[in-house]
């Protein structure tokens, strides 16, 4: 990791002393200078609600940081770009990321791959811009945007995929979330109307301080929305947020006049997995079988883990027969899955023979209650009786006048 790190600063050092800095224009030099006061005032502002999201995200979290990288790939000379993103990223660093804990190589990878990032758009924009710059109706800067928002996200991908495989990183990880991904083209975007606003009209660019704040908080709601709702070992919603959504259908239901069942799933056996292959095993088992469950249940049925080996779901408009087809088809998938198709890498001695199964209560709100409470107490109550029968089985509840219940799908 440092060799990397140590290549990337060399190569960056030899960019900008061999960059061509003309005759040192003053105009660049002040676009240059308004440019990094701009990026750092934005930072400064924004510094907490940065340092809280770094706690919240992962360590490949996207940030504001591509804005200024295009806007000065484009606007400045070459020489310029990199030292007003190596000034920005080492504050950056000194600001946020190490009083995150992050470690001084990592701020030292960070500014080099910033910088010759930055410095490849840079010099592709301007050793290609006579290719587009007679284009009419405006469109060379356009291009060039474009380019320098293309070559900066290759380079800068590029070290990330090369810092991931030597810190024994999956390469999936770069790829981020949706969410990410969005932050990450919009503030290309920002960066872009930056660029156009600083060679024609230099003070605007203090206009897109509004909309990167409103992005960086809409980011950081985001985590906070993720945090406080989903489990973090499967992603599934955690019991809190599980239970207030099915509180939502239940009124809905009442006001619409139709059924909501709920099932409860618990694993069986699921002690002995984590005794005979460890803890870290049965949160895969944990994971792959809330994919399972979000696979089966049907796409607009809702899953939670609601603690240790127990899951939920709340079916909409789902009588006693609809959950039990449900609750079966869950049950029949589990049994086919084998603990060693769970584990990433290699399997632990005995685990592909080791099947999977699941115990799952039924309730249904027509008879069992239109409150989230009286559901899932009906729901565990037969859950106790599908273990209490040999567990691997569906049970609906007891209904209590006539001591109907009702078993399915049993091996």
């Amino acid at each position: 990791m440092f060799a990397l790190e140590a290549a990337a600063a060399l190569a960056a050092v030899v960019t900008l002393t061999s960059a061509p800095f003309g005759r040192h224009d003053p105009h660049d030099l002040g676009l240059a200078a308004f440019l990094l006061v701009i990026a750092v005032a934005f930072e400064e502002g924004v510094r907490r609600a940065a340092r809280l999201q770094m706690r919240l995200s992962s360590d490949l979290k996207r940030d504001m940081t591509s804005v200024w990288t295009v806007a000065t790939a484009v606007a400045l000379p070459a020489g310029y770009s990199a030292i007003v993103i190596a000034i920005l990223a080492s504050y950056l660093w000194v600001r946020q990321h190490r009083p995150n804990g992050h470690p001084l190589y990592r701020g030292m990878f960070n500014v080099a791959s910033f910088a010759l990032s930055t410095t490849c758009a840079n010099l592709a924009v301007h050793h290609w811009n006579g290719s587009w710059s007679g284009l009419p109706w405006a469109l060379g800067t356009a291009v060039s945007v474009i380019v320098a928002m293309l070559v900066y996200t290759a380079v800068n991908r590029l070290f990330a995929s090369v810092a991931l495989v030597l810190m024994g990183i999956p390469l999936q990880a770069l790829r981020g979330t949706r969410e990410d991904n969005l932050i990450e083209f919009a503030t290309l975007c920002l960066g872009g109307l930056v660029a156009v606003a600083a060679l024609h009209e230099p003070w605007l660019c203090i206009l897109v301080l509004a909309p990167m704040v409103t992005l960086q908080r809409g980011a950081l709601v985001s985590e906070l929305e993720t945090a406080a709702t989903v489990d973090s070992k499967t992603g599934l919603l955690n019991a809190v947020a599980w239970e207030h959504l099915t509180q939502r259908e239940l009124a809905r239901a009442a006001r619409e006049k139709y059924d909501v069942a709920v099932l409860i799933i618990d694993i069986d056996r699921f002690k002995l997995v984590n005794d005979q292959y460890g803890h870290l095993v049965g949160d895969e088992v944990l994971r792959g079988i809330g994919k399972v469950l979000e696979a089966e249940v049907r796409e607009y049925d809702t899953v939670g883990r609601f603690g240790g080996e127990e899951f939920v779901a709340v079916l909409p408009n789902a009588n006693d027969a609809d959950a039990l087809v449900v609750a079966e088809r869950v049950r029949s998938r589990v049994n086919d899955l084998r603990i060693a198709g769970l584990v990433a890498g290699t399997a632990p001695p005995g685990s592909a023979e080791h099947a999977l199964a699941v115990s799952i209560g039924v309730s249904c709100s027509r008879y069992d209650g239109t409150e989230v409470p009286d559901l899932l107490i009906a729901a565990d109550s037969a859950l106790y009786r599908a273990k209490s029968s040999g567990r691997n089985r569906v049970m609906l509840a007891d209904r209590g006048t006539d001591g109907r219940s009702e078993r399915v799908a049993q091996n």
